[in-house]
């Protein structure tokens, strides 16, 4: 069996408030935006592999963004809704790699992968390996959830039969979304929440 997390809520800490504030120096209220699992606008076209970063920048500038605002101004102010993955969390999801495949199933951007991969998955000397065999991210796939079709390419890239993936998400629309394309789920609550599911040495409950 295949266990797959989701990032954003489950693995990451997210902190919409402080990004909406860096934004708001940049002259654009992002709230209308910002979803609770899934972005909308020029950050939705962002997610699904639609626009570039440059691309993504440029759009903002002109729905309210200052055009003195220089791509790395945005970049940064995008990167403040990300704060990091506490070392419990990394430690117990290592512990779990040791034990089943592991992978991350993701609606999320460029910007936000590389602060994962290139700084919070090697803040204990690992890296996204360390802890993942795979990762499967919207703006790759150019899908989202609770999308089927991106449950099926999932399943398909991996080589296993739905019921064999287990999937952990904080969003229940989600979770419903993939068992009704055959896998298992478990909602995945904020705060380590879904700690509760294993035991000490990773394995499943």
């Amino acid at each position: 069996m295949t266990l797959i997390f989701d990032y954003g809520g489950v693995i990451v800490d997210l902190l919409p408030a402080r990004c909406i504030t860096a934004f708001e120096r940049l002259g654009l209220d992002i709230r209308p935006y910002l979803g609770t699992y899934r972005q909308g606008g020029p950050f939705a076209l962002l997610e699904e592999g639609r626009l570039s970063v440059p691309d993504f920048c440029h759009e903002l500038r002109q729905i309210g963004v200052r055009h003195d605002a220089t791509d790395a101004d945005i970049v940064a102010a995008w990167e403040a809704y990300t704060t990091g993955i506490p070392a419990e969390r990394l430690r117990l999801l290592s512990k779990i790699h040791r034990h089943y495949p592991t992978a991350v199933l993701s609606n999320t951007n460029p910007v936000h992968w590389r602060q994962a991969t290139d700084l919070f998955f090697r803040s204990m000397g690992g890296s996204l390996s360390s802890y993942f065999d795979r990762a499967f991210v919207s703006y790759e796939l150019q899908l989202q959830k609770p999308d089927p079709a991106i449950f099926h390419r999932v399943a398909e890239e991996l080589g296993e039969a739905p019921n064999d993936l287990l999937f952990f998400d904080d969003s229940e629309t989600n979770c419903e979304a993939a068992r009704r394309c055959g896998w298992q789920a478990r909602l995945a609550p904020a705060d380590s929440g879904w700690f509760t599911y294993f035991d000490e040495e990773g394995l499943l409950k």
